[in-house]
């Protein structure tokens, strides 16, 4: 395939990396699944790595260093319930500074002002001494070496950029890099809506959904944590945990609230999913979880056998995908255009680097409509798809706005840990019109939100956001209206409107599905 020699590329969210760290995988189908404590665990990371960074000195230093080291130390005090007041000591989270911490923006907006408005005062606090507190008094054994890599992370996303990270090596090669991943997740996707997180969507086969839980369920409360104003990475963590653990979820459901006891199991949520929606024009929907390593294949495979069903149409149902590996990205768009579509282009931000672009190299075996949902989770590789088929006027957007992540990284091993990698923002990567969906994200052809739930997007979760530079911009897809679909009822459900809404789309006597191949 034609690809360019460098696709070390990484999502945030998923950390779904294709990293230049020669790492083979020696994980046995048949073990046990490990925690991400565990993981970290292996590292052997010790508290001298973050002490390093929390010296008073340094971090009063200027404003950037000391909300670096205020993200560092409330990222792991919040795991704890707490938080820090304005003399740097540990207080209960609900009398914190900031009232809401569901993203790292809001946590660090009032020390922002605070730092300005009263700076003399800012720069006697001492987050090494609050972490100090928090090491000896609040941390298990067990758990320190990722409670110092958490507020390494936290430190690095102020100071560096939301998007550069260190992860376990051990954790790439048993579980991110893997295609068909295991999980012990109850199987539940949250949104925001009022300030409360509520159920986006819920995984089939998976405890939440045996036990009965449904879109539009407003999450209070996690094995008596309650979840209203913590950190989005905080309410992750409170729903993880290990096969047969038990988890006791408070949910409210219109006027009532309700309690669900949910036993962990192992399941395993598959890259790519297929169904054909029966009718008087029959529409396949493939699904893409993540663009793992061998998505690609699946996605021929996928479209191989939905031709034989003699299809109308493909959905391409990226919703809730937040990236992977971009060759993979590339060549699954390319199964859609051709070999000698330019997919996208990265930008180094080294200037002595130069551009390169990427074509997928695979050949076009699907030439019928398509319309592509995205929504506010669609982030990196999905963006890119989803981005250049549209610019290639190959497909339609259909849903909400995606979440705005045009960054790539680069990884290596730490060089003060070898068993942890450094995955670092080496520049950003251009849609064939020339525009970064950084930031901005990509607005879809035909809008369907998502009954107002709302995700953090890039814009809205994080201190310090990358900006892209853009130079000239190409006006490549053809303008698209809805006006003139017609409703298609039949073999599809109202519960999923965005669907519903991309099917009508698909079928409009104006779609621009196949135009300008």
């Amino acid at each position: 395939m034609l690809y360019s020699p460098r696709f070390f590329l990484v999502s945030l969210l998923v950390l779904a990396v294709g990293v230049s760290l020669s790492l083979s995988r020696s994980h046995s189908d048949a073990s046990k699944v490990k925690s991400i404590e565990d993981y970290w665990a292996e590292t052997g990371l010790g508290p001298a790595a973050l002490e390093d960074l929390l010296q008073d000195q340094t971090c009063g230093s200027s404003e950037r260093y000391f909300l670096a080291c205020a993200n560092a130390v409330l990222n792991v005090a919040n795991r704890y319930n707490l938080s820090l007041n304005t003399d740097g000591k540990l207080i209960s989270v609900r009398k914190a500074l900031s009232t809401d911490m569901s993203s790292e923006k809001k946590q660090l907006e009032p020390w922002k002002q605070f730092f300005t408005n009263h700076t003399d005062k800012a720069v006697k606090i001492s987050f090494f001494n609050a972490w100090k507190e928090l090491e000896t008094e609040h941390i298990k054994s067990s758990q320190k070496a990722m409670m110092v890599g958490l507020g390494l992370n936290g430190f690095i996303s102020v100071f560096r950029d939301p998007h550069t990270y260190l992860m376990p090596v051990s954790q790439f090669k048993e579980v991110i890099s893997k295609a068909d991943s295991r999980s012990t997740s109850l199987g539940i996707t949250l949104g925001i809506s009022q300030g409360e997180y509520v159920v986006r969507k819920v995984t089939e086969g998976s405890p939440a959904k045996l036990a009965g839980i449904q879109k539009g369920d407003v999450l209070l409360s996690i094995n008596g944590h309650k979840t209203q104003g913590l950190m989005q990475g905080r309410v992750s963590e409170l729903l993880k945990g290990e096969v047969g653990d038990k988890s006791t979820l408070i949910l409210r459901r219109d006027d009532e609230e309700l309690k669900f006891k949910l036993r962990r199991t192992e399941i395993t949520v598959a890259t790519v999913s297929t169904r054909v929606i029966d009718g008087i024009k029959p529409t396949a929907v493939i699904g893409i979880n993540k663009f793992a390593k061998g998505a690609c294949t699946k996605v021929k495979e996928s479209l191989e056998l939905v031709k034989k069903s003699h299809v109308r149409g493909l959905l391409l149902d990226l919703r809730d995908n937040p990236g992977g590996q971009m060759e993979e990205a590339a060549c699954i768009a390319s199964l859609f255009v051709g070999p000698d579509k330019k997919i996208f282009e990265i930008r180094y931000l080294d200037p002595s680097k130069k551009a390169e672009e990427y074509y997928g190299g695979e050949d076009k075996i699907f030439d019928l409509p398509m319309a592509i949902l995205v929504n506010g989770s669609s982030a990196s590789a999905s963006e890119i798809v989803a981005g250049a088929l549209r610019d290639l006027n190959r497909a339609v957007l259909v849903g909400e706005t995606t979440f705005g992540k045009g960054s790539f990284q680069e990884g290596e091993y730490w060089s003060q840990n070898k068993k942890i990698a450094l995955f670092e923002t080496k520049g950003f990567y251009y849609l064939p019109s020339g525009r970064s969906p950084q930031m901005r994200g990509l607005i879809p052809d035909v809008a369907v939100t998502f009954d107002n739930i709302s995700v953090g997007r890039e814009s809205d979760q994080f201190m310090n956001p990358l900006r892209a530079p853009e130079k000239k911009i190409h006006s490549l897809a053809k303008h698209f209206s809805a006006n003139e679909c017609l409703g298609m009822d039949e073999g599809t459900s109202s519960e999923d409107l965005q669907l519903s809404k991309a099917r009508e789309v698909l079928f409009c006597s104006s779609s621009v599905a196949r135009a300008g191949l």
